[in-house]
């Protein structure tokens, strides 16, 4: 059969209001809004059905002809055993490598703790004639400036994202500073600064709440920098936006588009006719890993890459399945690397640039979120700005009542489908205390279903 011998006209133009008589005879009296229309935990409306959108533009990421940054962390305790991590994940595809600092607020109760300068110098050696990029996260600008002068006689720089970040380390506003300044004379390509709102998500905020948090920290930057007479286009183009990755697959799509949209507002208000794309860095959310049947962390996890890297994300990083039980053994890490370049050799995902783009769904749930974390964002900066909020716990307890708020939802293999026995779980050492980030402390979603 030859499909142009079908007739386009043998079926008769689809209506919304012809589909709307269809939907209320299914629906046999029961009420639209209540049967078929959900919310995000912002109160944002989803409905079941929407138009093709036609007018819109590609919210890409920033370097389109290149595959999204497959990031592994770099957090075992055990340098020597760090190490060898190390050389697995680039032996095996990672084209990143985060640097977990124990004092990181994305540790989760692992992390590297060591000598800075003779760390420094281990790793430029190890990971020299590498095309990886490296991002430091929780690490202080001491180390960072330990890093940059350990590559200074390497041929080739490696791309260095040096996580700056004041709001994270409690204040250095003049250290931070004066670190840009040193850092970006390098010649390292790259960020400097980053722009999180990862605390918040992890501690129950909503997705609004992360993107406003990104936001004012993003804001709060500039304004320090230009203190220093650094040009806002100089920091927009040194900073790295972080948010968290999670199942909701088309909210996670939409909060990273929306990331993309705020920033360019920002670079609007600053003055900047021509913004530079940001850099968005992705990480798979730690609130939705569960204790009780791990292995469905895996399926969780593979969700939220898909979401990342169809939304745009230019660098994720996956936190390993078993991470609630301990320090990840080898196959746990390899299960996390694996979730990504699965994702892209097989799948050819990064071979698509924004395919939400025109979807009506999508489109709608990106402008409504970036709406409404503006409308935070403006409210924090009335109140004195993030450092303020945070100070006087008013960010704490807005997260808060977000997590209070939040209704309860069944978990597969926590409270739905629960095995009757759990397996052992191998892991490497215990976890030690979690970290707390402006005031926030990480909670997972099956420790409050449970």
């Amino acid at each position: 059969m030859n499909i142009d011998s079908l007739d386009p006209n043998v079926f008769a133009p689809a209506s919304r209001a012809a589909w709307l008589k269809l939907v209320d005879r299914a629906l046999k009296g029961a009420d639209f809004q209540e049967a078929l229309v959900s919310r995000t935990d912002d109160g944002i409306a989803i409905e079941p059905l929407y138009a093709r959108r036609s007018d819109t533009t590609p919210l890409a990421r920033r370097h389109i002809d290149r595959p999204w940054m497959v990031s592994q962390r770099m957090d075992d305790p055990d340098i020597e055993r760090a190490f060898t991590q190390l050389d697995e994940d680039i032996a095996n595809g990672a084209s990143g490598v985060n640097l977990i600092s124990k004092a990181s607020p994305s540790a989760f109760g692992v992390g590297i703790d060591a000598d800075i300068e003779a760390f420094a110098a281990r790793l430029a050696a190890s990971v020299s004639g590498n095309a990886v990029s490296l991002r430091l996260d929780g690490l202080s600008p001491a180390f960072a400036a330990a890093l940059a002068s350990a590559f200074a006689t390497s041929q080739h720089l490696p791309t260095m994202h040096f996580g700056l970040d004041v709001f994270a380390s409690k204040g250095m506003a003049q250290e931070m500073t004066e670190s840009f300044r040193r850092l970006r004379d390098t010649g390292f390509a790259g960020t400097l600064v980053n722009a999180d709102g990862r605390a918040v998500h992890n501690a129950g905020g909503t997705e609004a709440q992360e993107l406003a948090v990104m936001a004012a920290a993003l804001v709060g930057h500039l304004k320090l920098l230009d203190q220093a007479s650094i040009a806002p286009e100089a920091t927009l183009n040194a900073a790295s936006l972080c948010l968290s990755a999670d199942q909701n697959q088309f909210v996670t799509m939409a909060k990273a588009r929306a990331a993309r949209m705020i920033f360019a507002r920002i670079a609007e208000v600053c003055g900047i006719s021509h913004p530079p794309t940001a850099h968005l860095y992705m990480e798979t959310s730690y609130r939705m890993l569960t204790r009780l049947d791990p292995e469905t962390n895996i399926l969780r996890n593979t969700i939220a890459v898909f979401s990342a890297g169809t939304g745009g994300a230019d660098e994720i990083s996956v936190l390993p399945h078993s991470l609630t039980h301990g320090i990840p053994d080898p196959l746990a890490r390899r299960l996390a690397r694996n979730t990504q370049t699965v994702l892209i050799a097989e799948s050819h995902l990064d071979h698509v640039v924004d395919p939400a783009a025109g979807a009506g769904g999508i489109e709608a749930l990106t402008e409504t979120l970036a709406e409404k974390a503006w409308e935070i964002f403006v409210g924090i900066e009335r109140n004195g700005g993030l450092a303020e909020i945070i100070a006087s716990g008013r960010l704490a307890a807005m997260v808060a009542e977000a997590k209070t708020n939040r209704a309860a939802k069944p978990i597969v293999g926590t409270t739905l489908f629960a095995a009757k026995a759990e397996r052992s779980v191998v892991i490497l050492g215990e976890l030690g205390p979690v970290a707390e980030c402006m005031g926030l402390a990480p909670v997972r979603l099956d420790e409050v279903a449970a």
